[in-house]
């Protein structure tokens, strides 16, 4: 089947290869259709080209050649990334950054319910971001809220 395309004005005529299928008992179901799968028998092979892409050659359907591996022995294969102690410290940080923001946009919020000008909420006093112990660990936003 000879098939005319083209593609910024110029025509080519495509040929596609003939492709021997065989039928499975592979059945797929597409929006409430049954469509039943095949499989080619010898798929054709893929051309190889030479092409040039932003002046980098590479040739299509060439196996790629993998980096050599270093053979380089490590101490610390068993050794964690980061300590428990540099990663509570992080999770501590982030959620005190995290209780600041939103205690900002609660201002803002406010300011702008009062009519103030916003330039009002335009700073960060050294009483904000001060939580009772108490009230840490259940300060965080539940799955429920609309904040």
């Amino acid at each position: 089947m000879k098939t005319t395309l083209t593609y910024r004005g110029i025509q080519y005529d495509y040929v596609p290869p003939a492709v021997r299928t065989e039928a499975t008992d592979v059945v797929a179901k597409y929006r409430g259709w049954n469509y039943h799968c095949t499989r080619a028998v010898n798929p054709p092979a893929q051309p190889v080209n030479d092409l040039l892409y932003r002046g980098v050659a590479y040739r299509t359907g060439a196996q790629g050649v993998a980096p050599a591996l270093s053979m380089v022995a490590t101490d610390d294969a068993g050794q964690p990334a980061v300590t428990l102690t540099e990663l509570s410290r992080a999770l501590m940080t982030h959620h005190h950054q995290n209780i600041k923001n939103r205690e900002q946009s609660l201002l803002t919020r406010m300011i702008a319910q009062m009519g103030l000008p916003a330039a009002a909420g335009h700073y960060w006093s050294q009483i904000q971001g001060k939580i009772k112990p108490g009230t840490w660990t259940s300060y965080d936003r539940s799955h429920a809220t609309m904040s």
